[in-house]
């Protein structure tokens, strides 16, 4: 009899084992072709952000550096604005001190009788006056005291001093009157 092997020989494994090692190599290439892709175009958009990033950074730079300049400008500008007003002020202070020395004599002057009295000093400490003179009689020095407080320009009168001296044998009060500027 014959014998009919229906079995497939060992020919038809060894190519079909063959095709399956080439169907999973193209499988796996295929995997690995994949997974480069997918790295490139990863890669790809990671440098486009970091590019993106770049600029920014650059803008980011060139602001800061426009904004540091500005704040210079700014503070160059304070610096002269307090210059210029510490100058105001003491240009200010200036014509107060200037005026009020003049005022002051003016007002003493209208208030004595250059004949009966006469100033030897007279001493300004901001607000305060300190007049010392001579006069003939003791009524000159009331009389001239009495037209201080008449007088706008003053306030706090106080006679301080009088007493009765001798100079170039003429016998003399010498007085000392103690007075404040009004504003």
């Amino acid at each position: 009899m014959i014998r009919i092997n229906l079995l497939p020989g060992q020919r038809v494994r060894e190519g079909t084992q063959a095709a399956d090692v080439r169907l999973e190599a193209l499988g796996a290439l295929g995997v690995v072709l994949l997974a480069v892709g997918l790295c490139v175009y990863y890669s790809g958009t990671l440098d486009d952000d970091i590019e993106v990033r770049q600029r920014e950074k650059q803008d980011k730079s060139q602001q800061l550096v426009a904004l540091k300049e500005k704040i210079k400008q700014v503070q160059d500008f304070e610096q002269k604005r307090k210059l210029l007003e510490d100058k105001n002020r003491a240009i200010d202070q200036l014509e107060k001190t200037r005026n009020g020395p003049v005022r002051v004599l003016d007002s003493v002057s209208q208030s004595m009788d250059p004949l009966k009295l006469w100033l030897v000093r007279l001493s300004m400490k901001g607000n305060e006056v300190e007049l010392e003179g001579r006069a003939l009689t003791n009524d000159d020095v009331v009389e001239f005291v009495n037209n201080l407080r008449r007088a706008d320009a003053f306030s706090s009168i106080r006679l301080a001093e009088t007493r009765s001296g001798t100079e170039a044998k003429m016998n003399l009060y010498l007085f000392k009157v103690n007075l404040a500027v009004k504003g």
